[in-house]
């Protein structure tokens, strides 16, 4: 994700993204702002024309959780890692014995214990 499409994602239904990211813009827009309520037959189907039954699952639990997270920290003020105006990306703060499970993750199977 780059500066030129988040400026895209601001207007993302007139926008040249492709038909997939906007169904899943507008099903992260409805789910945040209307809980939910407009996701009926005719928007599923919409969704399903881009991404398989399970995807549409993971897409709308990623949604819930960000959405979640966003909440609680609303709630108890946890301010974004921002630094000079950009968010802060890298590892997250997790011990030490935990980080090859962050970085590694999905890349090889699990060691035995």
């Amino acid at each position: 994700m780059d500066e030129e499409m988040i400026e895209k994602m601001l207007d993302y239904r007139n926008s040249d993204l492709p038909e997939r990211t906007k169904a899943a813009l507008s099903l992260a827009e409805d789910f945040i702002l209307n809980h939910a309520n407009n996701v009926d037959d005719a928007f599923m189907d919409r969704l399903k024309e881009h991404f398989t039954e399970d995807q549409v699952v993971e897409l709308t639990i990623g949604i819930g959780i960000w959405d979640a997270v966003h909440k609680f920290n609303n709630v108890f003020d946890v301010p974004p890692p921002v630094d000079e105006g950009l968010f802060i990306v890298g590892l997250p703060d997790v011990p030490e014995d935990m980080r090859q499970h962050v970085t590694d993750a999905g890349n090889e199977p699990a060691k035995p214990l």
